[in-house]
């Protein structure tokens, strides 16, 4: 069964019968779903839970054929979405730092979107001063955007 008619039946079983759904095979395999607006919610989830959900899902499903494989699922583009509100706060945040000194902590994340910020940072020349870290484990992990070369503070307990 190809990827594309494994997630359509997932997806009907799920109850969402009128999602369109593009597969684009490459490095990472790219499931692109689109629904109507209603029922996006149930396939992202909170804070794209249930996408990652999905992603496991399909790795589990293919995992015997190529263990290394990856996928990415998106609805109604909601990663690049997310992936702009991230890195809009990641901005404030930094800005907050230069501004006042004081390290910036954000709240919980999950590991891709710790990741859109540690990149953003990382890259974004006007921020050349500041670093991002993550302190904690599993779901209780939280990051941290702070000026270079200063110790850890007493926001990390």
């Amino acid at each position: 069964m190809t990827i594309q008619d494994f997630t359509q039946r997932l997806l009907a079983h799920m109850g969402v019968e009128d999602a369109q759904v593009e597969v684009e095979e490459g490095e990472t395999t790219l499931v692109r779903i689109n629904v109507p607006e209603e029922e996006s919610g149930l396939l992202i989830g909170y804070h794209g839970e249930c996408l990652t959900a999905l992603q496991r899902v399909l790795y589990m499903a293919y995992a015997r054929e190529d263990q290394s494989r990856k996928f990415l699922v998106n609805v109604n583009d909601y990663k690049e979405r997310r992936n702009t509100q991230l890195q809009e706060m990641a901005r404030s945040a930094a800005e907050k730092v230069l501004e006042s000194g004081q390290p910036y902590a954000f709240s919980f994340l999950s590991p891709s979107e710790r990741l859109v910020i540690h990149e953003f940072i990382a890259n974004t020349p006007e921020f050349s001063d500041l670093e991002s870290y993550s302190v904690g484990d599993g779901p209780r992990r939280r990051l941290y955007i702070r000026r270079k070369g200063e110790s850890a503070t007493t926001l990390e307990a």
